[in-house]
């Protein structure tokens, strides 16, 4: 082993070893696949959102906090969360939005819900060419809790995707089923 080698620790795959690339076909079915979940998973969200302004706001679910608060920032990973993504996109109308005074991301924001007045610290920030995250922190919660807890390991119906991701002790994937029933809360 070189220098260059020892320092980096660096090493040589076998002459019989090789990485395995997708095929167009594979490439295009996993994006198909793909595409669906998104769309269910959208589908929910709009659905949940409904639910919980119905009877209150999303500010009183404390499922709705932990998904839109998962944030690789806190674990010392690179990884996006699709899931925390889309409901962060999904809740943005429920939300008056302004400029917030914190500077620690590439944009930050100050969301006030428009129901309870409970407010939130925006961000967005990308790590690399790969890898952006947005995250949604309370700061204030103005309302009571009323729906379930949140539980761990944080259930996912799309999942995550990054250079590092935490353990499954913190995060899990879900059916489409499983992860229905915890954010409608049934």
């Amino acid at each position: 082993m070189g220098l260059f080698d020892k320092l980096f620790k660096m090493t040589k795959l076998k002459q019989t070893e090789y990485k395995r690339y997708l095929s167009d076909t594979e490439r295009e079915q996993r994006n198909k696949e793909f595409a669906i979940k998104f769309g269910q998973l959208k589908d929910l969200f709009i659905l949940s959102l409904n639910v919980y302004n119905s009877e209150f706001c999303q500010c009183a679910y404390p499922r709705f906090q932990q998904i839109i608060s998962i944030d690789c920032a806190n674990t010392g990973n690179a990884f996006k969360c699709y899931d925390t993504d889309l409901l962060i996109d999904l809740s943005k109308p429920h939300f008056d939005i302004e400029k917030s005074n914190l500077t620690d991301e590439c944009s930050n924001e100050k969301w006030t819900c428009k129901k309870c007045g409970s407010t939130y610290e925006y961000g967005w920030s990308d790590f690399g060419i790969y890898v952006e995250r947005q995250k949604l922190k309370l700061q204030n919660l103005a309302i009571p809790s009323k729906g379930k807890q949140a539980i761990k390991p944080i259930p996912l119906f799309l999942g995550l995707t990054g250079h590092s991701l935490p353990p499954r002790t913190e995060i899990t994937n879900a059916d489409y089923t499983d992860f229905k029933n915890y954010m409608t809360e049934k």
